[in-house]
């Protein structure tokens, strides 16, 4: 049917009108055009944010950490509106080295997550490494208090690159068929060589009740990463890995009871004699000597975290000396089960 001019000119005008007060009009292609607002108005609104670190001088060049955060901007608490959605890491000329992200979740107008992160730079014999130390802040629920933990990243010019390193092998493994770390030959003539002197470096770690000074070897220019340690004991005419010793740092919080007690053991060993019980008072004088356990590394996607057994802490009460074990004297003592300090 043909329709006259006159016609068609109405029908335009009715389709603008339509247009302007919203009859019906769709989007086609189904996004919203403020998609990146979140889904509920109390929910707020979060922009993108970021934080640069360095420039950092590795293997001769020089990169720059960029990390890439969301925040709310609406909101009048300021808890729980920020976190790390992702990190960069752009060589000199603006090339990316490596991108990781990070999901969120949204819950009640606050990010149910809060992830942060700093680097810095180690240097040693092999070179320099780039190391990401990271915190995740877990918000509190109806069955449980808030919680904190932590991982690690390292990076290490390997093969004229920047390269993530991975989990620490045990020590005489090749990790990433690179050399193996620490182990020494002896040649017939008598001569030792070294295949490989790793740097030692100490990673200040939570264990659940105080912190532990981790040791890992690197070789920043191989891409090794390697545990620092690794102790065995005879033990009933059997080699056994026992616990290793490791410096140790604690926050005591002193119980509210004018006296208690713990057990003290002369071994970090509960199979070798009776513990001695020792009586604190509130102004006995606490020394922390150090600490022993077994130390193992786990991923966490592309990030590492420690994994502790058989904790041990090595103490001075007043003129005692000798070692605890266990929550029940962990807390005695003031050293409560939780998370390292935000």
């Amino acid at each position: 049917m043909r329709i006259p001019p006159i016609q068609k000119i109405l029908l335009f005008a009715i389709c603008v009108l339509a247009v302007s007060l919203g009859f019906g009009v769709q989007n086609v292609s189904g996004r919203r055009d403020d998609a990146q607002q979140p889904g509920s108005p109390e929910e707020g609104r979060f922009d993108d944010a970021e934080q640069r670190a360095g420039p950092f001088a590795i293997g001769g060049q020089n990169y720059t950490v960029i990390f890439h955060e969301k925040r709310f901007t609406n909101v009048s608490d300021r808890t729980r509106t920020e976190t790390l959605a992702g990190v960069e890491i752009n060589d000199a000329a603006g090339r990316v080295s490596y991108m990781n992200s990070f999901s969120y979740v949204i819950d009640q107008g606050r990010f149910q997550r809060i992830l942060s992160a700093f680097a810095e730079t180690i240097s040693g014999t092999t070179g320099t490494g780039l190391l990401i130390h990271y915190r995740e802040h877990m918000a509190a629920s109806s069955t449980s208090a808030p919680q904190i933990t932590e991982s690690w990243q390292f990076f290490g010019f390997v093969n004229g690159k920047l390269a993530a390193l991975g989990k620490p092998v045990p020590i005489g493994a090749t990790p990433g068929g690179g050399p193996s770390m620490g182990v020494m030959m002896r040649a017939a003539n008598g001569t030792v060589s070294a295949i490989s002197q790793p740097d030692t470096i100490e990673v200040r770690t939570w264990t659940g009740y105080f912190y532990a000074f981790v040791p890992l070897r690197a070789d920043w220019n191989h891409g090794g990463l390697a545990q620092g340690q690794r102790c065995m004991e005879m033990i009933g005419g059997r080699l056994k890995e026992v616990g290793c010793d490791m410096r140790a740092e604690a926050e005591r919080k002193p119980p509210p009871d004018e006296s208690t007690s713990v057990r003290l053991f002369v071994e970090a060993n509960e199979n070798l004699g009776e513990p001695e019980p020792v009586v604190m008072q509130k102004d006995s004088t606490i020394e922390i000597l150090g600490s022993r356990a077994m130390t193992t590394w786990k991923e966490n996607g592309q990030l590492l975290q420690p994994v502790f057994a058989d904790i041990w802490l090595h103490v001075r009460i007043d003129d005692h000396t000798g070692w605890i074990h266990g929550e029940e004297d962990f807390s005695a003592i003031g050293f409560l089960a939780g998370s390292p300090a935000p």
